[in-house]
C-alpha cells in the first residue's frame, strides 16, 4: 500500500495524474507519461534472453508458425520489438524476432514450444531471441492479432524506444498508433 500510495502521490505532484468528481486516479497527460517511462527503460536489460535460429526465410512463413501453436502455449509467450511492430503498426520490416516467455513454462512444454517453432540454439546471433523477462507485466494487456500474441501497445513502444538500428522510429510509428487509439477513446466517453 505504501509504494502505491508513493507512486500515486508522485504521478500526481509531476502533473501525470489527478484524481476526479468520484477520487479516482486519472491520467491527465498520458503521453508525457509514457515518453518518460520509455527515456529510462531499456529492452536489453529487460530480462535473460538465449538466442534460436530458425531457417524459414519468409519472415510470414516463420509467423504462421505461432498461430498453429497448441492452445497450452497461447498464454505463455508474446512478440515484441520489430516483429510485433510489424503486426502492430507496420513500418521496419523484422529480420529477427524477439520473443516474451513466461517464466513459469515447464521444460517439457519448452522444449515442445522451441520444436513447434521449428527453432535451433545458436551459439550468439541467432534470428530468434528468447527473453525470460525479470518483470512479469510485460504480459499485461497482451493482443490476440492475427492468430500471433504480442505485447500490449504500451509495452511495445517502450521496447522500441531505446532499441539499437531503427527502434526509435519504429516506436514513434506505435506512438502515433498509441494516441490515435486514446483520442477515439476520449471521444467515446465525452
Amino acid at each position: 500500500m505504501g509504494t502505491v500510495h508513493y507512486v500515486t502521490s508522485a504521478l500526481v505532484q509531476m502533473g501525470l495524474a489527478g484524481r476526479d468528481e468520484s477520487n479516482m486516479l486519472v491520467l491527465t497527460d498520458p503521453y508525457r507519461l509514457i515518453r518518460q517511462w520509455a527515456a529510462s527503460y531499456n529492452y536489453l536489460f529487460s530480462g535473460k534472453s538465449s538466442e534460436y535460429y530458425t531457417f524459414d526465410s519468409e519472415f510470414e512463413v516463420f509467423l504462421s508458425r505461432f498461430s498453429k501453436l497448441p492452445h497450452q502455449f497461447r498464454d505463455k509467450y508474446a512478440l515484441t520489438l520489430y516483429a510485433a511492430a510489424w503486426i502492430v503498426a507496420p513500418y521496419v520490416r523484422p529480420t529477427d524476432f524477439h520473443i516474451y516467455l513466461r517464466p513459469d513454462i515447464k521444460k517439457k512444454d519448452f522444449a515442445e514450444f522451441i520444436r513447434d517453432l521449428d527453432i535451433s540454439p545458436a551459439e550468439k546471433s541467432g534470428n530468434v531471441k528468447l527473453v525470460t523477462p525479470y518483470d512479469e507485466g510485460v504480459f499485461a494487456d497482451c493482443r490476440l492479432m492475427d492468430g500471433v500474441r504480442v505485447v500490449s501497445p504500451v509495452q511495445l513502444y517502450v521496447d522500441l524506444f531505446n532499441y539499437p538500428g531503427r527502434g526509435e522510429e519504429a516506436a514513434t510509428k506505435v506512438l502515433e498508433m498509441i494516441t490515435s487509439e486514446w483520442r477515439a477513446e476520449e471521444v467515446v466517453r465525452r
